[in-house]
């Protein structure tokens, strides 16, 4: 590998690290604001966003720069195609969390579902598995890479259960469809954002041992 090479891989990989870092916090944002409803979490996913798609694009320039500039092969050929891959999941990431912040807000206007959803137990899970996802990035670790994929069926029969239980709420009250599907695309979202981590622990799987995950269940 040239020097130059190296220099530009270090450099991807700095701001992938950086990317992720704004996505992680733009998640605990919208979290925060799920349990507080306060204006300035909003604002703070808000500005998250802007600086998420503005570092995405850069992101994707960088990486067909160093392909087009040093063509790069084997192990480092697939760690710029991850990158790539990262990069826009973790754009997708922030959306998901635009999205909710968005749900948060009309749920405000609206009358509070008298039942309990377990969207405590999905976003304290969410936020693991975004933690998890971007340290089997930096680290180039599968072992904890595999531990995210294990916590997508977790997030997965939380958002189940979630569906079951509004769905009974809608029956028995039809006045709080609004309220209720605020909360149903919510836990979707969240349910998202859990994909998209396991795409990046799927992702650094094929980094390091060169073996494709996707689909094996």
């Amino acid at each position: 590998m040239t020097v130059h090479l190296q220099r530009d891989l270090d450099s991807v990989k700095k701001d992938i690290v950086h990317l992720g870092s704004l996505v992680q916090n733009s998640t605990q944002s919208v979290v925060e604001f799920l349990g507080t409803k306060s204006e300035q979490q909003l604002q703070d996913v808000l500005e998250y966003e802007d600086r998420i798609n503005e570092l995405e694009v850069d992101i994707e320039e960088h990486c067909l720069k160093v392909l087009a500039l040093h063509q790069p092969v084997a192990i480092d050929l697939r760690f710029i195609i991850v990158i790539m891959k990262v990069n826009n999941d973790l754009e997708r990431m922030g959306d998901q969390a635009v999205n909710i912040s968005h749900r948060v807000k009309s749920l405000m206007d609206g009358p509070e579902l008298p039942i309990s959803l377990p969207i405590d137990e999905m976003t304290n899970a969410v936020q693991k598995m975004v933690s998890l996802s971007l340290e089997a990035l930096v680290s180039q670790d599968p072992a904890i890479a595999r531990k995210v994929v294990d916590m997508d069926d977790i997030v997965d029969d939380l958002n189940a259960q979630t569906y079951d239980l509004i769905r009974e709420t809608i029956r028995a009250n039809p006045s709080l469809v609004n309220s209720a599907m605020s909360m149903a695309t919510i836990s979707s979202n969240l349910e998202r954002i859990g994909d998209l981590c396991t795409n990046i622990a799927e992702e650094v799987i094929f980094m390091v041992e060169g073996q494709v995950i996707r689909h094996q269940n």
